[in-house]
């Protein structure tokens, strides 16, 4: 993955800063009756264990963003090693196109794709915007977990397993 042209001195050398921070990789999903939206997040941290919510960063003017808000609930897939190019085709595609490359199941009438090593749907609790991005406050309602497969993650622009 390589920085994006165009950003300032500031910007370059906060994503540089960033990238030295490992992080999973994920793909948050929704479908709000026109269809599945989704995208990969790296962004991603559990905020409590009582009551059980997570936190999601998502661009304020991403197609995910609008259709999670429509539909008021999400999913995320925690990625495992062998998907890769599913990272990276949810980051770069046209959204209409992201998931026709991939095998979905549904849980809950979210659309998943399958092969994670978790998985969880969550009902939108909140959101809170800043700058360009707005965090979203999930509350689980449905959780999966993989063992026996490893999970993916960024550093320093690259994708990475982890064994």
């Amino acid at each position: 993955m390589t920085a994006p042209a165009g950003l300032t001195g500031d910007q370059l050398a906060h994503r540089s800063l960033m990238a030295q921070w490992p992080t999973g990789a994920t793909i948050v999903s929704t479908s709000d009756g026109e269809g599945p939206a989704g995208c990969t997040v790296s962004a991603m941290m559990s905020l409590s264990d009582t009551p059980p919510l997570v936190v999601v960063s998502l661009l304020a003017r991403g197609a995910t963003l609008a259709a999670i808000r429509r539909a008021g609930r999400f999913a995320i897939t925690v990625l495992s090693s062998a998907q890769a190019r599913l990272c990276a085709d949810f980051a770069r595609l046209p959204v209409t196109e992201r998931f026709s490359a991939t095998d979905l199941r549904e849980v809950d009438g979210l659309p998943l794709p399958t092969g994670g090593v978790a998985a969880l749907t969550c009902e939108l609790a909140d959101e809170l915007p800043y700058a360009d991005h707005v965090l979203l406050v999930g509350a689980p309602t449905w959780t999966e977990i993989r063992e026996d497969r490893d999970p993916l993650v960024v550093h320093r622009r690259e994708l990475k397993a982890v064994r």
